[in-house]
This record gives structure tokens, sequence and C-alpha cells, in this order.
């Protein structure tokens, strides 16, 4: 392998690095992201199980 050919393939090693640093940023930035969106799902979840509870509140009041 040429000097040329071992230089030209440290290029693309240190470009691959930089590139996998800059997903591993973007991967964190995603996993803060679903953290909020399931913490934002289960208080949705809640507020649908309470608009739930009170349907049928107001249903069985209905039927009196």
């Amino acid at each position: 392998m040429s000097e040329s050919q071992v230089i030209a393939n440290q290029m693309r090693i240190l470009k691959n690095q930089k590139t996998i640093v800059a997903n591993q940023s973007t991967i964190k930035a995603n996993q803060e992201t679903i953290k909020r969106n399931q913490s934002a799902i289960l208080k949705n979840q809640a507020a649908l199980n309470t608009i739930i509870k009170n349907q049928k509140q107001i249903l069985a009041a209905i039927k009196k």
C-alpha cells in the first residue's frame, strides 16, 4: 500500500469518526425527545382515563 493510499485511508477514518460522533449526538438528542414524548403520553393517558371515568359518571346520571 502506497503512502498516498495510507493517507487517504486515514482521512476516510477521520471523516467516519467525525460522522460517528455527530450520530451519537443525534442519538442522544433523540433519546431525550423520546423521554419527553413518553412522559407526555403517560400524562395524556391519565387525562383520557379521567375523561372516560367522567363520561361513565355522566351516563350513569343520565340513566337515573
